[in-house]
């Protein structure tokens, strides 16, 4: 195995992010009719699944504050060129939209309307509370997670099999200790 233990972390903690990407996504696919119509709390909810899907599918491709990544070409995963279509897609998403709100992406109305017969304007804000990816990239990101997952699965059944030690990690993070220093 050729992974230093930063990107065995990384790794190991994609697939926790890889499952609750498609938790989410599995959540959304479930609520979502894409014939029906739906008020705004509703479509809302929607967007709530569908930025964490965007958010946990994108993070192990960010590279961390120690400057690490999944490996995929450590991992022996290759990806299609329409996967990395794809992949773009969500990692783009993440970095304009959902994780950061740059303002070239930025999509709403402002408008006021006066109230108590012109004494007062009450300021008033519409959202684009659509989803931004179709039904079509949705079940096409479901069989993506699905194979990153199994192939991750895959790759940690060897390295149980070959060099169990290495998988005998228990990390919790650091803030948690933040302040029992001192008790």
């Amino acid at each position: 195995m050729k992974l230093t233990e930063q990107q065995l972390v990384r790794a190991i903690y994609s697939s926790w992010d890889f499952q609750q990407a498609l938790s989410a996504l599995t959540f959304l696919l479930q609520d979502c009719d894409f014939d029906e119509k739906y008020d705004k709390v509703s479509l809302r909810r929607f967007r709530c699944y569908e930025s964490t899907l965007i958010i946990s599918m994108a993070r192990p491709f960010e590279t961390t504050r120690s400057g690490t990544t999944i490996g995929l070409r450590a991992l022996d995963i290759k990806l299609t060129s329409n996967e990395k279509a794809l992949l773009k897609k969500i990692t783009d998403l993440r970095g304009t939209i959902v994780a950061h709100s740059a303002e070239e992406a930025m999509h709403f109305r402002s408008s006021t309307f006066p109230v108590l017969d012109g004494e007062f304007n009450f300021p008033h804000f519409q959202f684009n509370e659509g989803l931004h990816l179709e039904k079509s990239e949705l079940l096409e990101l479901e069989i993506f997670l699905r194979k990153l997952k199994g192939s991750l699965a895959e790759f940690f059944f060897d390295v149980a099999q070959k060099q169990p030690e290495l998988l005998a990690k228990y990390r919790e993070p650091q803030s948690l200790n933040i302040g029992s220093e001192n008790a």
